[in-house]
């Protein structure tokens, strides 16, 4: 009798160590797509602030993974937290720069560089959808049966 009622010890919302490999290849995907999309449809302004929109979300989440990896461990040195805070204090610091240089520009399309810096956070929530959509129909298809 306990072991037709056992529960699955990995919960629904659960996600694999692919998660974010999986995250990178699609915003990979869904910035060549909607970059080439733009420079077809508007112009070579709309596309370029469109990929460098998306190198910003791209790079900012890569950086970050990285920083947590290497950086942040259970009782962890001090060193490490000082690195960390000089780590992200040169990484808002290039970015500040270089938003500042980019808004300097002529050619720069404010909308495009706005979607480009969403395109990570649109595929997450992309993902999180597929992930519900999912669960969704693996229970009414178990309910129908």
């Amino acid at each position: 009798m306990g072991g037709m009622y056992r529960l699955s010890s990995r919960s629904p919302f659960e996600v694999d160590g692919q998660f974010l490999t999986h995250v990178y290849r699609l915003t990979t995907v869904t910035g060549v797509v909607g970059t080439a999309i733009l420079l077809v449809v508007y112009d070579w302004s709309y596309g370029l602030s469109f990929f460098i929109g998306g190198l910003f979300s791209l790079s900012g989440i890569l950086s970050l993974e990285y920083v947590i990896r290497r950086l942040v461990k259970p009782n962890g040195p001090p060193r490490a937290k000082r690195s960390l805070g000089f780590i992200i204090l040169g990484k808002y610091t290039i970015v500040f720069v270089a938003f500042y240089l980019l808004l300097k520009a002529d050619w720069l399309n404010v909308y495009s560089l706005a979607g480009g810096i969403g395109l990570v956070q649109l595929v997450i929530i992309l993902k999180a959808l597929a992930l519900v959509a999912g669960i969704f129909f693996k229970n009414s298809t178990t309910r129908n049966t």
